[in-house]
């Protein structure tokens, strides 16, 4: 049945879905139009002298007179549509910068009019430069003297991208964050930006298209050339997430620095589609799914791979990363990895291609096995994502298999296809390079929603690929009597085995977890569930409860909630830090990039 066809089905199941059902649910984000920033407004007075054959300049800041100038000048040029505003822009930024830099030289600090008018012609130069394709942050800025053309460079500081990957500038204006518990933003000097990657990833298992915060500055060139080609102004772009300060006339002075603003803008501008992952699991899109890095790899930072759960994808942890970025021992520490897997499909494949996947990666960034860091990864999962963690700290031996099936493996008849993936989900080895999971609202023992109408609705939505439908028949035939009730009916789909009285389930939580590996509970309570007890609205505590934990944390707040309550949050980052202390590590920091 074609999806489009079950729209009323969609309907009622997404309305009741996501109060009640056992996973990692949001709401739908909306489309907002991402703010531009507030920009000062040019002194009328200052816009007729400009205008004027005379121009009337203050004798006492006659830098930030001409920057007056020059700032009305572009102003009246971007209302005519005209490009040349880029250029008047670029001239009021440079002069403004020479007085901050005479303020910080004299008083230490920068404030007042100057430092307005710098932040507003630099994020205007920012809007028009690419509007007007003079702005390309891999190679500079395009400005015109006259008749004469000249460009300025682009530096970086402090990023593990690489200048290829700062494909375009978005800057911060005052945008809402209401998904965000807080929003960490300093005052200073430069101009926050979001920057969009969309063409080029410097290493593999990144997603094309990303986000990551920046600080724009325009600065007087440190360059000693005294060629042609050198400039006397430069534009750096600095990593606010490790820096908040900045050096200047031998001055330390604050940095302009909001740490949230590319978590805000992907949350108000992306659209999510975990309804069609989850109901249509076959429809896999390599651009979404799979194992991925928010940076490129940092040798000697140990990987935190966060892994959501039903009915809901990677943006489910954006308030935990908003805080982790915000936090100097995380950053230092430890790198951000994510897993988005389609929900509908058993996450006995979900783990089975994670678990392959981060070996794969840990081959293509190293070899050699050099970096202990990878053999000490913490995986964190939320509610079937806790589940697909377990299923990488444990050995199956025949145990997965023999609650499907009552005989040998070896013995059944199907063909090498369907050989293959059994063998992947159903037999395995623990993941070595896992020593720690954080278990967030994970359902070990099931939950009782999956077994009421709404468990028993969702199945049903789950559309599965014809090629999986006609394969499982065939098993079946090739092979009666072999399989259990609940492999026999259909491939188990993920609310299937959510079940508490699933076979599978079980024999999932009697595998034994490898004992050096630390294990953590987070779980949801408060909320009463009939023949439950206590719970989170969705797990019981009791189903919650994982025997042989390190630590056991009780969070008061809703099943959906907990990946992004303060409470949860905390106690990951308390975990991180006994990781830490656990390990010792060196990790190598960023190096500062030019665009050459």
């Amino acid at each position: 049945m074609h999806l489009q066809s079950r729209s009323l089905h969609v309907l009622a199941f997404s309305i009741a879905i996501l109060s009640c059902v056992a996973g990692g649910c949001a709401s739908l984000c909306h489309h907002h139009r991402w703010p531009e920033p507030t920009q000062v407004i040019a002194d009328p007075d200052i816009i007729d002298q400009a205008l004027s054959p005379k121009c009337f300049i203050r004798p006492e800041s006659v830098e930030l007179s001409r920057a007056e100038v020059a700032y009305a000048l572009a102003e009246l040029a971007s209302e005519c549509e005209d490009e040349r505003c880029v250029d008047h822009y670029f001239e009021s930024a440079s002069f403004a910068w020479q007085e901050i830099q005479s303020q910080i030289r004299c008083r230490g600090k920068f404030d007042g009019r100057a430092d307005e008018i710098y932040r507003s012609s630099l994020n205007a130069l920012l809007i028009q430069g690419q509007r007007y394709q003079r702005f390309d942050p891999t190679y500079g800025l395009r400005i015109r003297d006259m008749d004469d053309w000249s460009v300025i460079p682009c530096t970086y500081h402090g990023f593990y991208q690489s200048p290829k990957e700062f494909n375009s500038l978005v800057p911060v204006g005052n945008y809402s964050a209401k998904d965000l518990e807080n929003v960490y933003r300093q005052e200073g000097l430069g101009v926050p930006t979001v920057v969009m990657r969309t063409e080029t990833v410097s290493g593999p298992f990144q997603r094309t298209r990303g986000a990551f915060v920046a600080t724009l500055l325009l600065k007087s060139s440190n360059e000693q050339d005294t060629t042609t080609s050198a400039h006397p102004f430069v534009l750096e772009l600095h990593n606010p997430i490790g820096a908040s300060t900045i050096l200047v006339e031998d001055k330390e002075v604050p940095l302009a620095v909001d740490k949230s603003a590319a978590v805000a803008r992907v949350l108000a501008t992306t659209q999510r589609r975990y309804f069609e992952s989850f109901i249509q699991p076959g429809a896999a899109n390599p651009q979404e799914d799979g194992l991925f890095m928010l940076e490129p790899y940092q040798p000697g930072k140990i990987p935190l791979v966060f892994i959501h759960g039903l009915l809901s994808d990677r943006l489910t942890w954006a308030n935990m990363i908003n805080e982790l970025k915000a936090c100097p021992f995380a950053n230092e520490n430890f790198q951000i990895w994510g897993f988005q897997y389609p929900t509908g499909e058993p996450f006995l494949q979900s783990a089975a291609n994670l678990r392959r996947q981060l070996a794969l990666l840990a081959h293509l960034v190293d070899p050699d096995g050099a970096d202990l860091a990878l053999q000490n990864i913490v995986l964190v999962g939320h509610s079937m994502g806790g589940l697909v963690s377990k299923l990488l700290i444990a050995d199956s031996d025949d145990t997965l298999w023999n609650s499907i099936a009552k005989c040998p493996f070896e013995s059944v008849i199907m063909d090498s296809h369907t050989r293959d993936q059994f063998r992947q989900a159903v037999f395995f080895e623990r993941s070595p390079m896992v020593s720690r999971v954080i278990f967030i609202g994970t359902p070990h023992r099931g939950s009782v929603i999956a077994q009421r109408s709404i468990g028993r609705l969702g199945s049903f939505l789950v559309e599965q690929p014809i090629d999986l439908k006609l394969s499982h028949r065939k098993l079946l035939c090739d092979n009666p009597d072999v399989f259990s009730r609940e492999f026999s009916n259909r491939t188990p789909t993920s609310i299937d085995i959510l079940e508490p009285s699933s076979p599978l389930l079980l024999a999932i939580d009697s595998l034994t977890v490898d004992p050096s590996v630390r294990m953590h509970s987070i779980i949801g309570h408060g909320r009463w569930m009939p023949g439950s007890g206590d719970s989170d609205g969705v797990v019981p505590v009791s189903s919650a409860r994982k025997y042989g934990v390190d630590s056991e944390k009780l969070v008061h707040d809703k099943h959906t909630d907990l990946p992004a309550d303060p409470m949860a949050i905390e106690e990951v980052i308390s975990i991180l830090r006994e990781h830490g202390r656990a390990t010792s590590f060196a990790p190598v920091g960023p190096t500062d990039q030019d665009n050459r």
